[in-house]
């Protein structure tokens, strides 16, 4: 660990005195810091105080939503909002599944198929702005999903869209 960072945890914890929300506090600083830093026209001359003054607002930022707002007591029987692990994988499979299959369609059905599922654009809209009538907009979309159901239904039956 670096002696900047020491120094950070040691200002930080005598403010908090807690060493799991120093350290958070530490890290959530730097993160600013970071993001600051990547943005085009930011430089930082001096990383250290802009560190201490971030980690010193974040601090200042905890106390006021402390004073404000009523402990609550975690417990494993709060089920979380965010999608398990797994189920979030399967999802980023899926999508990257489509996305091959959308790649292997002829590109005016990909397109419209896009511009109509994807994008939320009416029929209309995409008949106007590709040169075709609403009924060929139609057609194209439903031999893309068939497309799409085909391609599923042959990886279900080889086991998934993942090989061991």
């Amino acid at each position: 660990m670096s002696a900047q960072r020491i120094g950070l945890l040691e200002y930080v914890g005598r403010q908090v005195h807690d060493s799991a929300l120093s350290e958070d506090i530490v890290q959530e600083a730097y993160l600013r810091l970071l993001i600051f830093e990547a943005k085009p026209d930011n430089s930082v001359k001096n990383a250290p105080a802009l560190l201490r003054r971030i980690s010193l607002n974040l601090v200042r930022d905890h106390f006021r939503r402390v004073g404000r707002a009523p402990l609550v007591e975690l417990s494993d029987a709060i089920p979380c909002p965010q999608p398990m692990i797994d189920q979030q994988l399967a999802r980023k499979q899926l999508i990257e599944l489509i996305a091959g299959i959308l790649e292997t369609m002829p590109s005016l059905r990909r397109e419209v198929f896009i511009r109509r599922r994807v994008r939320g654009q009416s029929a209309s809209e995409v008949a106007l702005a590709l040169g075709l009538s609403p009924s060929a907009v139609s057609n194209h979309v439903a031999r893309a999903i068939f497309d799409l159901d085909s391609a599923i239904e042959k990886i279900e039956k080889r086991g998934g869209p993942v090989r061991d």
